[in-house]
């Protein structure tokens, strides 16, 4: 039986990623350090707290989805991100080299809160200019993993994740109005009350954007694992397509007999990424439209609460 390692098994990947691999007859271990495990599968896996020596010591493959995001300090961010990064590819090239999936992000390119837009959809040979610390700590940490590939021959397959969401938190990207704070000061009070937030760009043109239902991303994770095509690749996750906020808004707020408000955003530019790469090496095909994700969070809960600060 295989075993695997799983670091971040309590988060929105990784509580999606353990149920899969048990499912396929792996034996699973979890390196746990502040959160519990998910009380459904717990008891299912061995969970170790201790030094990434033991927790790696028997292991055919890693999958490393443990790190930390805004609002942790850069601090932290460093900490957890690129020196616990450290840490495990060290006890990993240290002990039998098993495979090393390492979650990276799409914030390692700039998109979203960026500097410029971008014109075609982002594929895996884009410069990396991250402009925020969190995607600059996911770039030391894919350098990190080079450099172990390189020096110590350690299999090691980066994924690329888009914004990953459970169905609800992609709802809160329209009732939330988490582009808030690019708003003019003066049009903020907009978004209050019961609305659904569309944010346009600066100069007025739709905001397109791409995330991916973590049940995508979880499928991603396995695909990785289990691909003879992987090894030394990068890959793009993402959802099937991105979106645009004038097109899903309305319906969204017709749905939540809500009132749709369009404001323009400053310092917010369009991008989706190529999942191309993704479904000729690996298989994936995300089965989760924004549209989907949307449905099952309005049907879950009919009348969610709206932003009103």
């Amino acid at each position: 039986m295989k075993r695997v390692l799983v670091t971040g098994a309590s988060g929105r990947i990784g509580r999606r990623v353990v149920p899969l691999l048990l499912e396929r007859g792996y034996a699973v271990r979890c390196l746990v350090h502040r959160t519990p495990l998910p009380a459904a599968w717990a008891a299912e896996v061995e969970s170790v707290g201790a030094g990434e020596e033991q927790a790696v010591t028997g292991v055919q493959a890693v999958v490393h989805l443990a790190g930390v995001m805004p609002p942790a300090s850069d601090e932290d961010v460093f900490q957890v991100n690129v020196d616990g990064t450290r840490r495990l590819l060290r006890a990993v090239a240290e002990n039998g080299k098993p495979c090393f999936i390492f979650a990276s992000s799409d914030a390692t390119y700039c998109t979203g809160w960026s500097l410029t837009g971008y014109s075609a959809p982002i594929a895996e040979d884009a410069a990396q200019h991250p402009t925020v610390f969190y995607g600059l700590s996911k770039v030391m940490g894919e350098r990190l993993a080079l450099y172990y590939e390189e020096t110590a021959g350690l299999p090691v397959v980066r994924l690329r994740f888009v914004w990953t969401l459970d169905p609800p938190e992609i709802l809160d990207l329209f009732t939330k109005a988490p582009y808030k704070d690019f708003v003019a000061p003066e049009e903020r009070a907009r978004w209050e009350g019961n609305v659904v937030a569309i944010p346009l760009e600066q100069d007025g043109s739709p905001f397109t954007e791409h995330v991916c239902d973590a049940r995508d991303a979880a499928s991603a994770v396995v695909l990785a694992l289990e691909s003879r095509d992987a090894t030394g690749q990068a890959f793009n996750i993402a959802g099937p397509a991105s979106f645009r906020y004038t097109e899903v808004g309305p319906q969204v707020a017709s749905r939540l007999g809500a009132e749709p408000v369009a404001l323009r955003c400053a310092g917010i530019h369009s991008y989706s990424l190529s999942i191309d790469k993704a479904r000729r090496l690996l298989g994936y095909s995300p089965k989760y439209r924004v549209e989907d994700s949307l449905d099952e969070a309005i049907h879950l809960c009919p009348k969610p609460s709206l932003q009103t600060n």
